[in-house]
């Protein structure tokens, strides 16, 4: 399996949220507006420097993916509904099985 045999590249978006209830709000609108075929949740303890001090939280980590047309809007669409003032917005390719990257690019 290569990926130069498939017609688009996947890649996985990794943001946090503050709880669920704004993880799923994120989520749903990715998915209404088809910029996205899947996202999975996971709560997550996450320790971080913040205003010069170091914190720690309970958050919702929300792992993203998406084809690679449309990882700037899902990147602009986080960075303008997101509870925080600097959301996580990290990125990168991704590999998937034939079956899985067939369905992601059905969407």
């Amino acid at each position: 399996m290569t990926l130069s045999s498939f017609n688009q590249e996947i890649y996985l978006v990794i943001t946090t949220e503050v709880d669920k209830k704004n993880a799923s709000k994120l989520a749903n609108l990715l998915l209404r507006e088809k910029l996205i075929p899947c996202v999975t949740f996971k709560n997550i303890e996450s320790h971080f420097w913040w205003e010069g001090n170091i914190n720690q939280s309970q958050e919702v980590q929300l792992m993203i993916k998406c084809k690679k047309e449309n990882l700037d809007n899902v990147c602009n669409k986080i960075s303008e509904l997101h509870s925080y003032e600097i959301p996580e917005i990290i990125y990168f390719r991704v590999s998937a099985n034939k079956n899985y990257h067939h369905w992601m690019n059905s969407i």
